[in-house]
């Protein structure tokens, strides 16, 4: 098990980490991967053994093949079509006061 530190936003666990949250425990072939990416820092070297077999290790889970097909019932705003704004009716006309002055 190794600590890492992000360097920037990242998947972690299945959920968006940031920098800011400080060290993540992570599997050794994850670290490895996540420092080679640049995507974090080892810091395994800051933590004494003790400190190390408190913590259990967060999966990181990468997606593969192709993304799935957003849900009709939730589109993004971008898939959706404009709407057709509705026409005045000529019916409900505003009618003007009369043109006495206000004071």
């Amino acid at each position: 098990m190794k600590m890492i530190t992000l360097l920037t936003a990242a998947y972690v666990g299945g959920v968006l980490r940031h920098p800011h949250e400080g060290a993540i425990p992570v599997s050794d072939t994850d670290a490895g991967r996540m420092v080679k990416d640049k995507v974090a820092e080892d810091v395994t070297d800051d933590f004494t053994d003790e400190q190390l077999a408190e913590v259990t290790p967060e999966a990181i889970a990468i997606a593969s093949g192709a993304e799935a097909a957003r849900p009709a019932s939730n589109p993004h705003l971008s898939e959706v079509p404009p709407a057709e704004q509705a026409k005045p009716e000529t019916d409900n006309k505003l009618t003007r006061k009369g043109g006495h002055s206000k004071e």
